[in-house]
């Protein structure tokens, strides 16, 4: 299966969140080579970390990251942020558009989140679909505008927030 990326209106670029798949034209279990034929721009790699097993590709801005495991790499987490030219689409709805409470319901109803998450409240992992989604603040209040839409959304491959 190949998933699509089309230009928005806006100049952005939707690329279709889909967990244990992929992400856009990037699957999970795809070789280095592949995930960056895939892509329509060059990769500008980087190490994610003190001592990483490989580096991290990054496309459109670092907006659009994709990790990399085992001995052989292949495509093990694939991470989008918000800003940039990038916009993140889960089930048709634009991610960072859209208010956390509002994800977090609709995800939640497919698949419970993990309520032990030491983050929780900043971070909500869905381990049965290896999705999370992130953001650096949460509202203090009722109407506050900080923290109210997520920052990132990233999936694993299978079995990915589950590794000890």
């Amino acid at each position: 299966m190949r998933h699509t990326l089309a230009r928005t209106t806006g100049g952005e670029l939707d690329f279709e969140v889909v967990p244990l798949v992929g992400v856009g034209p990037v699957l999970l279990g795809m070789t280095r080579d592949q995930a960056r034929a895939a892509m329509a721009t060059p990769a500008a790699p980087f190490a994610k970390g003190p001592d990483p097993a490989w580096e991290t590709d990054a496309f459109h801005g670092h907006a659009f990251q994709v990790f990399y495991s085992g001995e052989r790499p292949v495509v093990d987490f694939i991470e989008l942020s918000g800003g940039a030219d990038v916009r993140a689409l889960l089930g048709g709805r634009a991610v960072f558009d859209t208010p956390a409470e509002e994800l977090i319901a609709t995800v939640s109803a497919r698949s419970p989140f993990d309520a032990g998450d030491p983050e929780l409240g900043y971070s909500y992992v869905f381990p049965e679909l290896d999705l999370a989604f992130w953001r650096p603040v949460i509202p203090e209040a009722p109407g506050d505008p900080e923290g109210r839409y997520f920052s990132t959304v990233g999936i694993g491959s299978p079995g990915y927030f589950r590794r000890a």
